[in-house]
């Protein structure tokens, strides 16, 4: 790099296949609103061979070059060309992946300025070992590939192999093929896979000392990193961001736009389910806190988002336990936590910020009120995280939840998780407490139905409940239960279990079951919120 403290650049890596169009238009959406100028791409040698490979490609290349710099990352071979009919076999002549590139700068060289050279060689998905175990023919079709592409005007990136890329890079100069290579790529997802996890300077430097025992002036890339949000850990997302933008390289690619669906994966992939959670977005478009930050405020925003991993286990001022609040940077939660703090109680808002503007309202009371509000990005479905704030907490109030009935419909799964098993989740870690706290839980109306036996009359604009009790009163508790939508049977769930465990363990505990509530701190929207929302539209 050229400076010590200058940042690498920044590009996202996604791998687009022959019929992708709306999801290249999609990820050069994603590109621009998140502040990248690079894309790293695959380019299947395997692709161009099959029907319409040259035809995607001939469209793939311009219309990503016309929005941002380029990496195309060469690598699968042709299974009619492989020494096994297998797109990770080594090819049966080494020199047709040079003849390859040759066609390929021929035809699009003019949208790339770089060119890389094979992916995870080390991956059995990739490139098969036990037929090339010495890496003599890798060596043989990489370098020549690498002399041939800077003839030809371009500069080369060596592919990453994975964890020890030291000792590739060393093995890659004991064969000369480092003289052809311009950058050096390399690979790390601490937290995800590499649990073991020095520093990306360290990861670097020993890297950067091979370079420079073998007299090499190559730059190093990281060409593919990234955090996968499985378990619902969205700040530790934003952290592995920042550091990775600290590290002493010259380039960044970020893995990946977009978390993928099961059925996008090949099967020794979906197997697992890290690699279905990578992504700025969910798979169903919407946002994760990452990019939420990215999008309104670029890096700069990313570095000033420390605060939202300021939990750190402790009490809150003095001895004196904070009350925790799930949902707490929500409009209820909010409100609720300056209540407590304007009366000297210390609060623990726990929230996955997951509403956009609700990082407002933490700010704002983080602003307020000073220490007496710890606040922890993190989710219900997060159970260990979850039963961690429980243990330091004096009572717990459970707003957190998915809120939109509109969201159980399209997400009933999602929502299950979020309002059901998240509930669950706490419960278990107060009774696992030696002396519960109490909890108080927000449930809803919907657990009522759609009350087709309550009688109503009408009052001049207005209908009304037709029972004099039930007017003056509201819907009473002796109401039968008839779960409405979705979202009403996940809430209905946790409502009753709420009850059952105040009645079976022993758990001091209420349920609230609000309808249609509103006020300051609120983010409305037509799906939820809908008063405010309407109110603010109106303004």
């Amino acid at each position: 790099m050229t400076g010590s403290s200058a940042r690498p650049m920044f590009g996202l890596l996604e791998w687009l296949r022959p019929g992708e169009e709306e999801r290249v238009e999609r990820v050069l959406e994603d590109l621009k609103a998140v502040g990248a100028t690079g894309l790293r791409t695959g380019i299947s040698w395997a692709d161009w061979h099959d029907v319409g490979g040259q035809e995607w490609y001939a469209w793939l290349l311009p219309r990503l070059a016309c929005e941002v710099n380029v990496l195309p990352c060469f690598h699968y071979t042709p299974p009619t060309l492989g020494i096994a009919p297998q797109i990770w076999s080594p090819p049966r002549d080494p020199k047709q992946y040079a003849d390859f590139l040759d066609v390929f700068i021929t035809r699009f060289g003019e949208h790339f300025e770089w060119v890389e050279l094979w992916n995870k060689p080390k991956n059995p998905l990739e490139w098969d070992i036990t037929l090339d175990p010495n890496w003599l023919i890798f060596c043989k079709m990489v370098g020549g590939a690498a002399h041939w592409a800077q003839k030809r005007g371009k500069k080369t990136v060596l592919g990453a192999s994975g964890p020890m890329d030291a000792q590739w890079v060393r093995l890659m100069c004991d064969r000369r093929v480092l003289q052809y290579i311009d950058a050096v790529g390399i690979h790390g997802f601490p937290g995800t896979f590499e649990f073991w996890w020095d520093g990306w300077t360290a990861k670097i430097a020993r890297v950067r000392n091979v370079l420079l025992q073998h007299g090499s002036k190559a730059e190093i890339w990281i060409t593919e990193t990234g955090y996968s949000t499985w378990r619902h850990d969205e700040q530790a997302q934003i952290a592995a961001f920042n550091n990775v933008m600290a590290a002493p390289a010259d380039r960044v690619y970020w893995y990946a736009a977009h978390d993928r669906e099961p059925a996008e994966t090949i099967d020794a992939v979906a197997a697992d389910e890290r690699e279905l959670h990578f992504g700025l977005r969910r798979a169903d478009g919407s946002e994760k806190l990452l990019m939420r930050l990215l999008r309104q405020g670029g890096l700069e925003a990313v570095d000033n988002s420390a605060w939202f991993t300021g939990f750190n286990g402790r009490s809150g001022r003095g001895c004196q336990k904070p009350v925790l609040i799930t949902g707490g940077a929500g409009f209820v939660g909010c409100n609720l936590a300056h209540r407590l703090c304007s009366e000297g109680q210390p609060v623990l808002l726990y929230d996955n910020l997951s509403r956009a503007g609700v990082e407002e309202n933490a700010a704002w009371l983080c602003a307020t009120h000073g220490d007496l509000v710890q606040v922890q990005v993190a989710d219900v479905r997060d159970a260990p995280s979850l039963g961690q704030a429980a243990q330091h907490s004096s009572a717990v109030f459970h707003l957190a939840a998915q809120v939109a009935v509109t969201s159980s419909l399209t997400g009933p799964i999602s929502d299950f998780e979020i309002n059901a098993r998240g509930t669950l989740n706490l419960l278990e870690a107060l009774r696992g407490m030696s002396s519960p706290v109490p909890v108080v839980f927000t449930s809803t109306n919907k657990v009522y139905g759609s009350l087709d036996d309550v009688a109503l009359r009408l009052n001049g604009e207005r209908y009304e409940p037709d029972d004099a009790n039930t007017r003056d009163l509201g819907i009473s508790e002796n109401q039968p239960l008839d779960f409405y939508s979705p979202y009403g049977c996940s809430k209905g769930a946790a409502d009753q279990y709420i009850l059952d465990y105040a009645r079976t363990f022993g758990l001091p505990a209420v349920v609230f079951r609000m309808s249609c509530i509103y006020g300051p701190h609120q983010f409305g929207t037509e799906d939820q919120g809908w008063v405010a929302h309407f109110l603010i539209q109106s303004m």
